[in-house]
């Protein structure tokens, strides 16, 4: 395959650029937030869209009940506030 002067070379950079994003380990599968760990007590979780630590006990919201679920949780509103408890 030749190019000449006639036939620019953008879609060959814009493939090459593509091919080398997912050569690089972890480049695509890098997350742009760093989630600061949690004690071994805790769940690391991601809940209404910010890192959390779930352990049974703490506060919940229960508009996010869906989203504790797939924790192991659920948002008990035996106490007020609501706590959670372990499903």
């Amino acid at each position: 395959m030749v190019f000449g002067a006639d036939r620019p070379m953008k879609p060959l950079f814009a493939i090459l650029a593509t091919v080398a994003a997912f050569a690089l380990p972890g480049a695509a599968t890098a997350s742009p937030v760093a989630h600061a760990s949690c004690s071994s007590r805790f769940t690391s979780a991601t809940i209404g869209g910010s890192h959390k630590c779930l352990h049974a006990g703490e506060y919940c919201a229960r508009r996010y009940e869906r989203q504790y679920e797939r924790y192991g949780y659920r948002c008990s509103t035996a106490y007020d506030p609501p706590r959670l408890r372990e499903s």
